[in-house]
């Protein structure tokens, strides 16, 4: 890595830590995605003995579900989405619709959720999904704007993924492990080439 240009080195720091953050967000999914199967699948749920062992489990997987997809998404995904805009500029737009959509929709979904038996709470609740989904329109940007620079179809499959996944949620998980996957292989090769920057030879 010493021997790569800094803009090299900044950009593959940034690219990393997205991917991290999509492990964990990807693993946090997939632990939820088991929390429900265990109480709604007959078979699933037979694996326990009694609904309340069968309801503590699911509970302790929604809660490290949902702490790994937080740690991962906010914590790791979106600061790499920001890094990369300081890295290049060219990704500033979905940048900042990804960071204020998704740690605003964040900020007042929890109000909603606090406030819920209120108007107040349901108005928070309305407008966190609005952000929310002006993230996910970075996100989307986000994808497309890679497949640009690198032309991997797995880039511009997962921007299409994150279209249908606004309606079926397990399309949107499908989108992340393509993005993980996508950028496994754009870190490996600005860790070795030497071009100035992404999508240029």
């Amino acid at each position: 890595m010493s021997e790569l240009p800094q803009e090299h080195i900044d950009l593959v720091f940034s690219l990393k830590a997205m991917r991290r953050g999509l492990l964990l967000a990807i693993l946090g999914s997939l632990l939820l995605i088991v929390s429900i199967a265990t109480i709604a699948n007959p078979v699933m749920a037979m694996a326990f003995l009694g609904t309340v062992l069968r309801n503590f489990v699911a509970l302790v997987l929604a809660l490290a579900g949902v702490a790994l997809f937080l740690v991962g998404f906010y914590f790791m995904f979106v600061p790499g989405v920001t890094e990369l805009k300081e890295s290049d500029p060219d990704y500033a737009t979905p940048a900042v619709l990804i960071e204020y959509g998704y740690m605003f929709g964040l900020i007042l979904l929890i109000f909603g959720i606090l406030f819920a038996w209120s108007a107040f709470g349901q108005l928070m609740q309305v407008l966190s999904f609005l952000l929310l989904i002006i993230g996910t329109i970075g996100m989307i940007i986000l994808c497309f704007k890679l497949y640009s620079n690198e032309e991997s179809n797995l880039y511009v499959i997962a921007g299409f993924l994150l279209i249908v996944g606004v309606f079926i949620g397990v399309a949107m998980l499908a989108s992340y492990i393509l993005m993980y996957l996508a950028l496994g292989k754009t870190i490996r090769r600005y860790s070795t080439s030497k071009t100035t920057r992404l999508g240029t030879t």
